[in-house]
């Protein structure tokens, strides 16, 4: 990283102070012949520091943080956090460098395949599931497009058959039901630019999920090799020494105040610098969508909130409410296979999640879809063996098994790709279609009395113009 860069905070009369929280003759007070006298200042005067570290706080947002630190414990956050903007600037250039070159190459690979978008009609992510206990088959369809165009399905567009007999069926798509939208923010240090970008168009995005009429809610959960360690940046570190991944609760889209204090905080967000590869997707989906982190000595999931091995300073994350989900991960990077601990990598002994497969299962069995935005250039296995070499799995795995988006469908590309986040300008999130994939997702739904081991849901959807069939074999839940 090279040497560190030592900064200073200016106070309004001139004086200088460094990290040491010391005054001498440059600041007009004698010394005594210790050569040194600690001093302390008042809750305007640690404001003065943390508008120097973090220019982008409001007055109250200021006044609110001042509050909670005296000024030895602001100087070491804006020592802590020089540090980690430092790691995090150069991850970040390295990133928009890559995005750059990438997102050129993967125009010129996509130039003679449609855009990457479908040539006629086609769900982007789709995933059968059978639940025999309450007889009942479902199909999760996730950004159905017709060529450029997406389309929004309704029952009469669907036909399902089973041994070649049509099932009654019911649809419900995104604008029809309300649904809990969750962002999980990959913040290690090269994931700045995409915070950058979250930061952008969250508005604007949610402007356009409520012009479409999806009802719901929406909360953020970060994550590094920690989670759920709900410290903000401008807050003191956390005495665990653990990273921070602060979470923003669910609050309803149609709540313009609400909305507006989760865009501040995900402006508040800061790019931690991060160790080897591979985080904690898996970790983040089981705490959002469950409250879980890991699992107990005896092999249940520990639930966060009870007092029982819960980790430090960690807080529980609210029950969703929605009978359907939808997670958005956005994350340079792949996850921890479950073969890493923290012997062989830098995932963090309190944060080891439970097994992939079971943090999947209850993803499947809630009605959760996961989609994926990574770059183009992470390419891992999304079949994992679990074998002990296994480093780490690319996170389409997650889209891949819940019927969402992110696959890289055309010449190694998703329509989401995060090349395409990093480089967003004014619109950030619709510039990589979120809305229009969110808008055409649906559930369908039908009753089974019997299905055999063999049997296959014979899939038939109308477009305009085209249609598409697809035989899918159901994850039997």
């Amino acid at each position: 990283m090279g040497e560190r860069r030592r900064s200073f905070v200016r106070f309004p009369w001139g004086c200088v102070l460094g990290a040491s929280l010391l005054l001498g003759p440059a600041c007009g007070v004698p010394l005594p012949k210790s050569d040194a006298v600690e001093i302390s200042v008042d809750a305007e005067q640690v404001k003065q520091i943390l508008r120097t570290i973090f220019p982008n706080l409001t007055d109250a947002e200021l006044s609110e943080y001042s509050a909670q630190l005296d000024l030895k414990a602001a100087l070491a956050l804006e020592a802590e956090l020089a540090d980690i903007r430092d790691v995090a600037d150069g991850l970040s250039k390295e990133l928009s460098a890559l995005a750059d070159a990438a997102s050129a190459e993967r125009q010129t690979d996509l130039d003679m395949r449609n855009d990457g978008y479908p040539t006629e009609l086609e769900p982007l992510g789709r995933r059968a599931f059978y639940d025999p206990v309450q007889k009942q088959g479902r199909i999760e369809l996730s950004g159905v497009f017709e060529d450029h165009e997406s389309v929004e399905l309704g029952a009469a567009e669907v036909t399902l058959k089973i041994a070649g007999e049509e099932q009654q069926v019911s649809v419900e798509c995104a604008p029809s039901g309300p649904v809990d939208l969750v962002f999980l923010v990959d913040i290690t240090g090269s994931m700045s630019p995409i915070i950058g970008a979250l930061r952008r168009s969250l508005g604007v995005f949610v402007d356009a999920i409520t012009e479409k009429k999806i009802n719901g809610t929406l909360s953020v959960v970060t994550f590094q090799d920690s989670v759920g360690v709900n410290v903000e940046f401008q807050s003191p570190a956390p005495k665990s020494g653990y990273e921070r991944s602060p979470f923003f609760p669910p609050v309803p889209i149609d709540d313009s105040a609400a909305i507006a204090r989760l865009q501040r905080f995900i402006s508040r967000l800061e790019a931690n610098s991060g160790k080897d590869t591979p985080e904690n997707l898996a970790g983040a989906l089981d705490f959002a969508a469950n409250n879980v982190i890991g699992v107990n000595s005896n092999g249940t999931a520990n639930v966060i909130g009870d007092g029982v091995n819960d980790p430090k300073d960690v807080a529980p994350f609210p029950k969703l409410s929605n009978s359907r989900r939808v997670f958005v991960a956005f994350t340079d990077a792949p996850f921890h296979a479950d073969s890493r601990d923290a012997r062989n990598s830098s995932l963090l002994a309190p944060f080891k999640p439970r097994k992939m497969a079971d943090i999947l299962q209850t993803l499947q069995r809630s009605r959760t879809t996961v989609h994926v935005s990574d770059p183009s250039w992470v390419d891992q296995t999304t079949s994992p063996t679990g074998a002990s070499s296994e480093v780490s799995v690319d996170a389409d795995y997650w889209a891949m098994n819940t019927g969402g988006v992110g696959e890289d469908r055309v010449a190694g590309y998703s329509l989401i790709d995060l090349d395409l986040l990093v480089r967003a300008t004014d619109t950030g999130l619709l510039d990589i279609l979120l809305d229009r994939v969110l808008s055409s997702s649906c559930t369908v739904q039908f009753p089974v009395t019997d299905l055999s081991a063999s049997a296959t849901f014979e899939l038939e959807l109308r477009g305009s113009a085209h249609t598409f069939s697809e035989s899918l074999t159901p994850t039997v839940l």
